[in-house]
C-alpha cells in the first residue's frame, strides 16, 4: 500500500488508505454539529 503522507497516523493510514481523506472532514463534521446543537439547545432553553 502507498504511504500517506497527509496525516500523522501512518499506521492507521497504510492499513486503512481512505483515513487520510475522511479524518478531516469528520472532524469539520463534528465540529459542525456540536455547536449547531449546542445553538439549538440554547435558544430552546430561552
Amino acid at each position: 500500500m502507498k504511504r500517506c503522507n497527509l496525516c500523522r497516523l501512518s499506521r492507521v493510514c497504510n492499513d486503512l488508505p481512505g483515513v487520510c481523506i475522511l479524518i478531516p472532514y469528520l472532524t469539520i463534521a463534528v465540529v459542525t454539529v456540536s455547536l449547531g446543537y449546542l445553538f439549538v439547545t440554547q435558544e430552546m432553553m430561552t
